[in-house]
């Protein structure tokens, strides 16, 4: 992975280039970034600049690097014990999957990683075993003899005790190692580790270079175009959308049957028994499934109001069952979107706090049915 193949945020680049130039590289940096704007590519590549540049053997060293097996370049991440893998939490376990998982879509979420690993029931995490074994890690002796480089993907999952065990690793460490810690949420990660890092925020990936990017893989001028400005700014969005993953998802039975449901509140009292039922069916599934729901449904949302708006031109939703989407879009406008918004953001962030998921989501339904009918 190289500087090149990074979509968008140029200026970054330019500055993180010219940091290893001038040898002026901080020991550890917090890359802030938003989903799907390429955190973990520039991360990737940025270590690569670093870790070659003094290699007696640059073609080697490039190629294990690229291949993600290079010994000076480690990578933690969000990860459970499961019924196969009963040994401590580390990343170490998963590297294989891992490295399938990054040169699948670089540009992929936590959610997708879950699904990737097989484990989207539950919400990993970055442990105190974790913690414990990249010090000893960042302690051994060079491969090289050169820097080594340590990769934090969702810092943001990593515990205060595993966290406060890398602190005097990160305040003292051994001469040219390099911490990049990656976030898609830095308002919740602790201070005390925010401020032993240089902060790098990366910007969103433009419309255009989203659509110049889908058009390199292949995809059609028109398609790019609309799934480059239904993205928002996430690439790994704009290839789902592309794809026709949005219309595909399981997400979509979902999200018809609980707007149904809402509707007919209205004239059947009774139909809250059903409201209750699919709130409980909905809530057993895995945490990180019903925030990806929540988001889902959030983009649904957006499309019906540019539908409503006279945009449909610019909407890439296209239902595979009977559900009228344009007749659903009529309820969608300026009297009800910004509440929908807010009670479905707030869901979110109750999820996410690890909140009564039957509740939040009953709570979150009784709400669209008054809501929808605004």
């Amino acid at each position: 992975m190289l500087f090149k193949d990074v979509i968008g945020n140029k200026s970054l680049k330019k500055f993180l280039v010219n940091s290893v130039d001038s040898e002026k590289v901080s020991h550890c940096q917090l890359f802030s970034c938003f989903q799907g704007s390429g955190g973990l590519p520039m991360a990737i590549s940025y270590a690569r600049k670093i870790i070659s540049k003094q290699s007696s053997d640059p073609g080697s060293c490039n190629k294990m690097i690229a291949n993600l097996t290079h010994p000076d370049l480690h990578f933690v991440f969000p990860v459970i014990n499961t019924v196969s893998n009963k040994t401590k939490a580390i990343s170490s376990n998963y590297l294989t999957i891992w490295r399938d998982f990054v040169f699948s879509n670089p540009y992929a979420g936590l959610y997708d990683w879950y699904s990737f690993a097989g484990f989207e029931k539950k919400q990993g995490k970055i442990g105190v075993d974790e913690a414990e074994n990249l010090v000893k890690k960042m302690n051994l002796k060079s491969y090289c003899g050169g820097w080594k480089c340590a990769i934090i993907w969702m810092v943001e999952k990593i515990n205060p005790v595993a966290a406060n065990k890398l602190l005097k690793l990160i305040e003292e460490p051994p001469k040219k190692t390099l911490f990049i810690f990656i976030t898609e949420n830095e308002n919740s990660i602790l201070e005390t580790l925010k401020s032993r890092c240089l902060l790098v925020n990366f910007n969103k990936i433009s419309v255009s270079e989203i659509e110049k990017a889908l058009i390199a893989r292949g995809i059609s001028s028109p398609l790019a175009s609309k799934a480059a400005i239904s993205s928002g700014g996430d690439f790994s969005a704009a290839i789902s959308i592309a794809n026709g993953d949005l219309a595909s998802s399981k997400f979509e039975d979902w999200f018809q049957s609980w707007v149904r449901l809402a509707f007919k509140v209205k004239g059947n009292i009774e139909s809250v028994l059903g409201i209750l039922d699919w709130s409980k069916k909905i809530s057993l599934s895995g945490k990180e499934v019903q925030k990806s729901f929540l988001l889902f449904s959030l983009e649904l949302f957006r499309q019906a109001y540019l539908t409503n708006s006279g945009l449909k031109n610019i909407t890439t939703y296209k239902s595979t069952s009977d559900f009228n989407f344009q007749k659903f879009s009529d309820y969608i406008s300026n009297t009800n979107i910004e509440d929908i918004f807010f009670e479905l953001e707030k869901a979110y962030k109750s999820i996410e706090s690890n909140g009564n998921s039957n509740m939040i989501f009953t709570d979150l339904s009784l709400k669209l049915t008054r809501l929808i009918h605004r």
